[in-house]
This record gives C-alpha cells, sequence and structure tokens, in this order.
C-alpha cells in the first residue's frame, strides 16, 4: 500500500451512517479517517484542526447547514476537496453546490460500490494533478476527464444544454444502480425522449454514464445506460 493517504474527515449527523462510510474509508487503498463529526462546530473545528484533504459532508446538520461548511472552508481558504453525501435533491441546493467547488455528489440511499468507485476517481484525480506531466491544456483535459462535475457547470456546457436538466437527467440514473432506457429516463426525468438522449450523448462523452446495447430477436438494439 502507498505511503502517501487521502486524509479523509466524516460529518453525518446519522451516528450509525457516519461510523459505515469510516469503516468502508480505511478499507480503501490510499484512504485514511482522521476524524468523524456530526455538525457545523465540529466539522470547522476539526478541519481546522486536522487539516483533511477530502470531507464525506452531510447536508442537513442540526445545527447549520453542509452549504454553510461549504461556504466557511473556501472563505478560510482550507485547502480540502468535498463530497456530498446527502438525502437532498433540490435542484437548488446541487447547483449551489457545483458553484462552491465540490468533487461529486451523492444521494441517499445509495451503494457503496458508488462511493467506491467515487473514491477511486478522486485519487486518480489527485494523482494527476501531483504527476511530473507539464500544465498545458493536456493536463487540464485529464484532470477534467475525473473531475467530472467540473464539466457540468455553468457556462462550459455546450450550446443548446442547460445545467439544471443535465442534473435532473443525472440525478434520475444515480437514484437506481440499474440499466435504463431513454425512453423510462426521460419518464422520471420529466422531459422529452429526444432531450433525453441529447443529455445522454453528453454524459457518455464525459465518461460519467456507460451505454449498453441489448439485442431482440428483431428490430433495432436497444440502447440501455447507467451511471458509471
Amino acid at each position: 500500500m502507498s505511503s502517501i493517504y487521502q486524509r479523509v474527515l466524516v460529518i453525518d449527523d446519522d451516528f450509525m451512517i457516519a461510523n459505515l462510510h469510516g469503516k468502508y474509508i480505511e478499507q480503501q487503498e490510499g484512504y485514511k479517517l482522521v476524524g468523524v463529526g456530526k455538525n457545523y462546530a465540529e466539522t470547522m473545528a476539526l478541519s481546522n484542526e486536522l487539516n483533511p484533504d477530502l470531507l464525506l459532508l452531510d447536508v442537513y446538520l442540526p445545527d447549520r447547514s453542509g452549504l454553510d461548511v461549504l461556504r466557511s472552508i473556501r472563505s478560510m481558504n482550507l485547502p480540502c476537496d468535498v463530497i456530498l453525501i446527502t438525502a437532498a435533491k433540490e435542484i437548488q441546493i446541487i447547483e449551489e453546490a457545483f458553484r462552491l467547488g465540490i468533487f461529486d455528489y451523492l444521494i441517499k440511499p445509495f451503494g457503496l460500490d458508488l462511493l467506491k468507485e467515487t473514491l477511486k476517481k478522486y485519487s486518480q484525480f489527485k494523482f494527476h494533478l501531483h504527476s511530473l506531466i507539464p500544465p498545458d491544456q493536456n493536463f487540464v483535459e485529464g484532470l477534467k476527464k475525473f473531475r467530472a462535475t467540473k464539466s457540468l457547470t455553468g457556462e462550459q456546457l455546450p450550446k443548446g444544454l442547460d445545467f439544471r436538466t443535465l442534473e435532473r437527467v443525472k440525478q434520475t440514473l444515480m437514484q437506481e444502480q440499474q440499466l435504463r432506457g431513454a425512453e423510462q429516463i426521460a419518464r422520471v426525468a420529466g422531459i422529452s425522449r429526444s432531450t433525453a438522449r441529447t443529455y445522454l450523448d453528453y454524459l457518455i462523452e464525459l465518461e460519467v454514464v456507460e451505454e449498453f446495447l441489448q439485442y431482440g430477436t428483431v428490430g433495432r438494439p436497444q440502447r440501455l445506460f447507467r451511471i458509471k
């Protein structure tokens, strides 16, 4: 195992969930749990004391919002990345979280395999960031491949794509870790089938979504999609 660890602070007001995620992090190569907190006050105290590399942060805390934690961390210039792990599904919360520079956003309930994949991408992102590759445009493109959220925000979207619709499609896929067709995704997201296909193609290009072909006895194969 590498001697270099990503030091993680887990914040969740549910003690059992915090312990579950903490124990899971300790099982992942290259990661070390440095602390667990349950509210805003503890989070800020631990962040200043322990200087973690990464926060697994819940939005709904008993004293203040997890978004307040994010704002405070950014205003204090603490060198810490954040993965939001929460039951919050409001578009406004998701949008502001991305604006505040989160690495990823996982909606409860989710399988630990999804958390494992997110941690893997974060490790790859940090490894690439601190590699000896000259920081040119290719270097930046390499970073964006791992940090997909940076490619999903604001004015970086291709012309004709809307951030909120994109997030709606992505969150629809994240609700259940199973293969879905474009028509089913469109129905759940509340958009047309053609619109769903456009956004799905973009998410495939970002390597956020993977596509499978299901062959029947007649006709064209059905395209099925799943979040990575």
